[in-house]
C-alpha cells in the first residue's frame, strides 16, 4: 500500500464517518418533507464539492479510483442485498422479461444514444456506442424505495429491480468490450459476442455454485456464523468471478444472492433469517447513503457548465431511447413468447423509473485517457444525465404511480385490511381483560378504531364469492405461517418447507386469479430449479441431504396440521360484523376438506418397509422436546438466572438423555 495512502487513511475514515453521520441527519429531514434521501445526498455532495471542501476521500473519487471503489466495495453489497430481498419465485417467473429488458432493451437504448451522438456531435461510432452502453445502466434505488412505500404490485417491483440487477452486469461487460474498440478503432462482432456470453455465463455459474454451497451449510450455522457466511458469499462470489475467472462479478453476486434468498426461508432458522435481513438492509442503507454522497463529490460542476449543450443532447437521447427500448421488447415478448401481459401502466413506470446512478458515473470516470477531450465530455454528459434523472424522475415517480392508479388497493385488500383491524382491536381488548387492566380513554379509542373498521367493511361491498376469496386467502396465509413455525421448530426438514411454501404460494396466486383448484392443488408443481434442488438433497447423505420417503410423510402431516389451524382460525371470523356466516363456512369447508384428504392419505400409507410411522413420530417428538428444552433454558439466561455456559451444558445433557430414546 502506498505510503501516502497509509498516511491519509485515518483522515479518510474520519471523513467517511462524518459523511455517514451527516446522511443519517439528512434522512431525518427528508422523512419529514417526503423527498428521497438519495436525491438530497447527491445534491449535498455536489454542493460540498462546489464549496471547496478539501476531503482526503476525494482523491479516491477521481478517475479510475471511483470505479474501483464502486465495483470492489459498494457493488457486492448493493447487488447482493437487492438480490437477497427479491422474491425468487417472482424473479424466475419473470426471468424472460427481466433478461430481455436488461439486454435487448439496453442494446437498443445504447444504439439510439450512440447514433444521436454520432449524428449531432460527430463522435466516432465506437466511442458513441461506448457512451450509449455506460449511460444505459439503470440504478433505480430511489424508485424502488418509493415503490415499497406505496405498495405497488409485486410484479412491477420485480421487473424494475430485476432489470437493474442484470443490466449493470450486461453494461459493464459491453463497456469493457467497447472501451477497447473505441481506442483501437476495431471490433470483431463474433469475438465480442463470444466474450459476452462466456463472461456473463461464467459469472452466473460461479454465483450459483457459491450460493448453493453456502445454503447447504446454513442448517449447521448459528445466526452469527450465518451472517458472516453471507458477507463471505457476497464478496467471495463477486471477487472470485471478477478477478480470478475474469467473469462478471455482478452476475455472480446476483446469482449468489438469488440462490441464498430463495432457499433462506427453508434452510435457515428464524433467528438467522431475521439477522440476515436486518444486516443486509443496514449494509444496503449505508452503502447507498455513502455512494450518493460520493456521486455528488465526484461530479465536476464546472465541467458540467462547460458542456451544457452536449448534456442537453444526452438527456434528450436517454429520455427518448428508454421507451424505444422498453416498449418493443415488451410487446415482442407478449406476442411471441406469450409471457403474462406487462400492461401499459407497468411499462410506463418501468420507463420512467430508469434512473442513472453510480454505475454509469463510475464507468464514465474510468474511460480510457486515449479518448482525449471526448473523455471529459462524456464525464460531463454522464454527470448531467445522472443529476437530471435524480432530480426529475426520482422526485416525480410517486406522482406517476399515483396517476396510473398502481398504488390503489383493491376492494378485497380494503376488506381484508378492515378485518385485520377488527381482529387487532379484539386482541387488544382480550389482552387488557387477561391482565385485569382497563383505562377509559384507551377503551374509548379502541371503540373508535372498531367503529372505523366497521364503517370500512360496510363501505366495501363485496360479492359472496369475493368474500369467500378473501377468507380463503386468510386461511392460506395461516397455513403458510404454520409451515414456517414448524420449520423454525425443527419439525420440518428444509426440503419439505420449500415444497410446502411453493405449494401454498401457488394456491395464493390461484385465489388472486380467481381459479383455485381444490384437490389438484394439494401437491406443488415445482419449477425445474426446485425439482433439481429436491433431487440433489435426496442424493446427499445426512445431515446435508434428506430421505425423500420420510419427507413425503412429514409433508402430509404438515398439510393436515396447517389445514386444521386454518379452519379453526376462520371460525373466529363468524363473530365479526359484516361477515356472512355462510361465506365463512364455505371457506372453512375447503380447509376441512384438505385436512380430511391428508388424514385419508396417512391412513392409506400405513406402515411400509420404507416408512415406519412410529419411528417418524418418535423423531418429531424428540426434536420438539429438544427445542422446548433449549427455549426454556434460554429464557432463564435472558432473565439472568443462568449463565450461558451453564444453560448450554444443561441443554446438552437433557437433550442427550432424550436422544437415547432410540428409533
Amino acid at each position: 500500500m502506498p505510503e501516502d495512502l497509509v498516511e491519509q487513511l485515518p483522515r479518510a475514515l474520519l471523513e467517511v464517518s462524518f459523511l455517514l453521520g451527516a446522511a443519517v441527519l439528512i434522512s431525518l429531514i427528508t422523512r419529514k418533507i417526503h423527498i428521497q434521501l438519495t436525491v438530497v445526498l447527491a445534491v449535498a455532495g455536489l454542493l460540498a464539492s462546489e464549496m471547496g471542501a478539501n476531503l482526503a476521500v476525494s482523491e479516491l473519487l477521481s478517475g479510475e479510483g471511483f470505479k474501483e471503489l464502486l465495483i470492489n466495495l459498494f457493488l457486492p453489497i448493493l447487488i447482493f442485498e437487492a438480490a437477497l430481498g427479491l422474491s425468487t419465485r417472482e424473479f424466475m417467473r419473470n426471468l424472460l422479461a427481466i433478461s430481455a429488458l436488461a439486454s435487448a432493451a439496453l442494446v437498443i437504448s445504447a444504439l439510439i444514444v450512440g447514433a444521436s451522438l454520432t449524428a449531432f456531435l460527430g463522435v466516432p461510432i465506437f466511442a458513441a456506442l461506448l457512451f450509449g452502453v455506460l449511460i444505459s445502466a439503470t440504478d433505480p434505488v430511489a424508485v424502488v424505495a418509493i415503490f415499497r412505500e406505496l405498495g405497488v404490485p409485486r410484479r412491477l417491483l420485480t421487473l424494475v429491480e430485476g432489470e437493474s440487477l442484470l443490466n449493470d452486469g450486461v453494461a459493464i461487460v459491453l463497456y469493457n468490450i467497447l472501451a477497447v474498440a473505441a481506442v483501437t478503432g476495431a471490433l470483431s462482432a463474433g469475438a465480442g459476442a463470444v466474450d459476452f456470453v462466456v463472461v456473463v455465463a461464467g459469472g452466473i455459474l460461479t454465483g450459483a455454485i457459491v450460493g448453493t454451497l453456502a445454503v447447504l451449510l446454513l442448517p449447521l450455522l448459528d445466526r452469527l456464523a450465518a451472517a458472516a457466511m453471507s458477507i463471505a458469499v457476497a464478496y467471495g462470489s463477486f471477487v472470485f468471478a471478477e478477478a480470478i475467472l475474469h467473469a462478471s462479478g455482478v452476475m455472480a453476486a446476483v446469482a449468489a444472492g438469488i440462490t441464498v434468498g430463495g432457499l433462506l426461508e427453508s434452510r435457515a432458522q428464524h433467528a438467522a433469517r431475521d439477522l440476515l435481513h436486518e444486516l443486509w438492509e443496514s449494509l444496503g442503507y449505508m452503502a447507498n447513503a455513502l455512494l450518493f454522497l460520493f456521486i455528488g463529490l465526484a461530479l465536476d460542476f464546472q465541467l458540467i457548465r462547460d458542456n451544457l449543450a452536449a448534456i442537453g443532447l444526452g438527456i434528450a437521447a436517454v429520455l427518448i431511447s428508454r421507451p424505444l427500448g422498453v416498449i418493443p421488447v415488451v410487446l415482442t415478448l407478449e406476442r411471441l413468447a406469450r409471457i403474462p401481459r406487462v400492461g401499459n401502466r407497468n411499462s410506463a413506470v418501468v420507463i420512467w423509473g430508469g434512473l442513472r446512478g453510480g454505475v454509469a458515473l463510475a464507468l464514465a470516470l474510468a474511460l480510457p485517457l486515449e479518448l482525449g477531450d471526448l473523455r471529459d465530455q462524456f464525464i460531463a454528459m454522464t454527470g448531467g444525465v445522472v443529476l437530471a434523472t435524480l432530480l426529475i424522475n426520482a422526485t416525480t415517480i410517486s406522482f406517476v404511480v399515483h396517476a396510473l392508479g398502481l398504488d390503489k388497493p383493491s376492494r378485497k385488500d380494503e376488506y381484508l385490511e378492515a378485518l385485520a383491524r377488527m381482529v387487532g382491536v379484539r386482541s387488544a381488548r382480550e389482552r387488557l381483560a387477561d391482565l385485569n387492566f382497563s383505562d377509559e380513554l384507551v377503551t374509548a379509542h379502541l371503540d373508535v378504531a372498531e367503529a372505523d373498521a366497521r364503517d370500512q367493511l360496510a363501505r366495501t361491498r363485496l360479492t359472496a364469492q369475493e368474500q369467500v376469496d378473501v377468507l380463503e386467502l386468510r386461511g392460506l396465509h395461516i397455513q403458510r405461517e404454520s409451515y414456517q413455525n414448524l420449520s423454525d421448530a425443527g419439525l420440518l426438514p428444509p426440503i419439505a418447507t420449500r415444497t410446502l411454501m411453493q405449494e401454498i404460494d401457488d394456491e395464493i396466486e390461484e385465489v388472486s386469479a380467481g381459479g383455485l383448484r381444490v384437490d389438484e392443488a394439494r401437491r406443488a408443481c415445482l419449477p425445474w430449479y426446485a425439482r433439481l434442488h429436491r433431487w440433489t438433497l435426496g442424493k446427499l447423505p445426512p445431515p446435508l441431504g434428506e430421505d425423500l420417503d420420510e419427507v413425503g410423510y412429514i409433508e402430509i402431516c404438515a398439510r393436515r396440521l396447517a389445514s386444521h389451524n386454518a379452519a379453526d382460525e376462520l371460525e373466529l371470523f363468524k363473530s365479526l360484523p359484516n361477515v356472512e356466516v355462510a361465506n365463512v363456512d364455505i371457506a372453512k369447508g375447503l380447509f376441512a376438506h384438505w385436512e380430511e384428504m391428508a388424514s385419508q392419505t396417512l391412513e392409506n400409507l400405513g406402515i411400509s418397509e420404507k416408512l415406519d410411522e412410529r419411528v417418524l413420530r418418535r423423531r418429531q417428538a424428540k426434536a420438539l422436546s429438544r427445542i422446548a428444552i433449549v427455549e426454556a433454558l434460554q429464557q432463564m439466561v435472558s432473565a439472568g438466572v443462568l449463565a450461558q455456559q451453564v444453560a448450554d451444558e444443561a441443554a446438552e445433557r437433557v437433550s442427550a438423555e432424550v436422544q437415547q430414546a432410540g428409533e
